[in-house]
């Protein structure tokens, strides 16, 4: 088993080895020790520095014949948008009030999908739709803390 403990640089449009891709959801992105199975098959160790993050063609590997990158994979997310100020400001409150991740986009605000955050946003007028797609939540590393 390979074992990368840096990030060895971004993937290129124009690299000519064998790419191998690491599929991984957001919540695999932040963990920093873990296994992984790349769409080839290559088993590979996981021991980054606690905190840091893998983000879409980050290279776990390399050598002279192919190259080992992170793809993000699509996800059960909610959408929201916005069209005042206070809709983004209910928006900005409910979620952050269940500690849920967020990605926010210029005209939408994307966390995973949540049935609950749904039934509530159409019950108040603000549009929602679930979808599938990659979700990237960058805020920084989670924390906890007490009411």
């Amino acid at each position: 088993m390979i074992v990368t403990e840096e990030i060895r640089g971004k993937l290129s449009a124009n690299e000519t080895r064998r790419v191998e891709r690491v599929p991984l959801g957001w919540a695999d992105r932040l963990r920093s020790r873990q296994r992984v199975t790349t769409d080839g098959g290559t088993e590979i160790g996981v021991a980054l520095p606690t905190g840091h993050a893998l983000h879409e063609d980050d290279i776990l590997y390399e050598d002279g014949e192919r190259v080992i990158a992170v793809a993000t994979v699509a996800e059960d997310v909610l959408a929201l948008y916005s069209r005042t100020p206070v809709d983004l400001g209910r928006i900005a409150y409910q979620v952050g009030n269940r500690h849920a991740p967020v990605m926010v986009e210029d005209d939408r605000v994307l966390t995973p999908f949540d049935s609950v955050l749904e039934e509530y946003f159409q019950k108040i007028g603000v549009r929602c739709e679930r979808t599938t797609e990659p979700f990237t939540h960058d805020f920084g590393a989670f924390h906890s803390h007490h009411h």
